[in-house]
């Protein structure tokens, strides 16, 4: 039986995926997005941000111009997206309104 691979996929035919939709997921989808690639974003909950919601109670331990990721507030700039000019962490429940 001959195994041998006739046809290997390339890169460009290939899925991006990126497991999960929360802050670390989005952060790495638009890093995808900027560099042209067109990721498949899978997320468990009923929609992005999900796990986020079910701490929103959480005190986070740093001020939004700490946790925005530059990528994903260039691709969020069109839609009218400003980031929270706040010095001060927030709770988790603002990042998933």
């Amino acid at each position: 039986m001959d195994r041998s691979i006739t046809s290997v996929p390339t890169t460009d035919q290939l899925p991006v995926v990126v497991v999960g939709a929360g802050p670390i997921g989005l952060a790495a989808a638009a890093h995808l997005i900027e560099r042209g690639l067109e990721p498949l974003v899978l997320e468990a909950g009923p929609s992005a941000g999900a796990a986020v919601r079910d701490w929103s109670h959480v005190r986070l331990f740093s001020p939004w111009g700490e946790v925005v990721d530059p990528a994903a507030e260039k691709l969020l700039a069109p839609t009218g997206w400003v980031r929270p000019d706040s010095p001060t962490p927030s709770r988790a429940s603002t990042w998933s309104a």
